[in-house]
């Protein structure tokens, strides 16, 4: 007959203390990220949104600054539903939603698209605020560029549909 040793049970101890030190470090890093959000995303946009003549406040509400950053782009108000959509339709855990996730990715880079002409900058910092928007937006916001509102864009963006 064939005998195994017995198995040994961790001590409970041991256990709850490493749970306890990580939900420490999760609640470190969630209050880490959002104090990197804050100072690198939300404070460029207020910053961006008083450059343009806009209240600073306004973005600090979700929607109404994704409407803001629309409207100084100067794009076309149906830009917004098209936004408001692909970004919930992200949010949704049995879609395809990275399908959703490039189309998002292409509207936030029309917006940022306008947006660096009205601010004066070129096509290349458009993909940089897209991509790396905490790189790209603390440099318009608090760099010397000025916003002019008389820039001439395109209310469709990159997708205009006129020839040029």
């Amino acid at each position: 007959m064939i005998t195994s040793a017995p198995i040994s049970q961790p001590d409970p101890v041991v256990v709850e203390g490493a749970g306890i030190v990580a939900v420490i470090l999760i609640g470190l890093g969630i209050l880490f990220g959002l104090a990197a959000y804050i100072l690198l995303i939300v404070v460029p946009q207020c910053k961006i949104l008083k450059k343009a003549g806009e209240a600073w406040w306004k973005a600090l509400i979700p929607l109404y600054s994704a409407w803001i950053q629309i409207k100084i782009s100067g794009l076309a108000w149906w830009w917004f539903p098209i936004f408001v959509g692909l970004a919930g339709f992200t949010l949704k855990t049995d879609a395809p939603s990275y399908v959703a996730s490039i189309g998002l990715l292409l509207v936030e880079f029309n917006i940022y698209y306008n947006l660096a002409k009205k601010f004066g900058k070129s096509n290349g910092f458009a993909v940089l605020c897209t991509l790396l928007p905490f790189i790209g937006l603390p440099i318009l916001g608090f760099g010397k560029a000025e916003y002019k509102k008389s820039a001439k864009v395109d209310p469709n963006g990159i997708f205009s549909i006129e020839e040029k």
